[in-house]
């Protein structure tokens, strides 16, 4: 059977680039507005600090993102939508997991720096305690993400990665997906493989 191939991509910029090319906070707010997550976990705004003053304290961005392939079986395959999230959720997590695993690393190696995570954060398997106003369980692993900082991962992997975010359509997989996170530093620092 066809396995998938994963492929990692990643580019060094400065964030005042990354700023003016792919963030627009107003527009990912109301995206973020329209999402299940909305004020239900600690990565997701609404937030008690400004989008802005996170990319304003940071002069240099890394983006990581790994590229998996889908089998040409699971491509062919016809779901239904539930069976399609079931099996699309099931590989984002794993992929999401390596890249936080990764991204904190990092993030441990570069005092100052901060890891993004690749969309929101499932770290705890009860559910989020932030809707019962409790403070986060495991503030060591919870990370805000890209999109969540008003960041358009899409226009990113175009300009930065060369590659676009592809969807599946009519119940079928795409051809791969699409995972990106990063890590924020300041001042600059170089990365291994970077």
């Amino acid at each position: 059977m066809e396995q998938s191939r994963t492929i990692i991509l990643q580019n060094q910029i400065t964030v005042g680039d990354f700023v003016r090319q792919c963030v627009d906070i107003p527009k990912f707010y109301q995206c973020c507005q329209q999402c299940a997550g909305f004020g239900k976990t600690w990565s997701c705004p609404p937030f008690n600090f400004s989008a802005e003053s996170v990319w304003r304290h940071y002069d240099t961005l890394w983006l990581y993102g790994e590229k998996v392939s889908i089998p040409g079986a699971l491509r062919e395959r016809q779901f239904t939508d539930e069976e399609l999230e079931t099996e699309s959720t099931a590989l984002f997590q794993l992929v999401k997991a390596r890249i936080l695993d990764h991204l904190l690393s990092l993030e441990a190696q570069h005092p100052g720096s901060m890891a993004l995570s690749a969309g929101s954060c499932r770290q705890c398997a009860g559910g989020c305690t932030r809707p019962q106003g409790q403070p986060c369980r495991q503030p060591e692993w919870m990370r805000h993400s890209i999109e969540s900082l008003g960041g358009d991962v899409g226009r990113a992997a175009s300009l930065y990665l060369d590659t676009e975010l592809v969807w599946g359509q009519a119940g079928r997989m795409p051809p791969y997906y699409l995972l990106i996170g990063g890590l924020l530093m300041d001042p600059v620092a170089e990365i291994p493989g970077g």
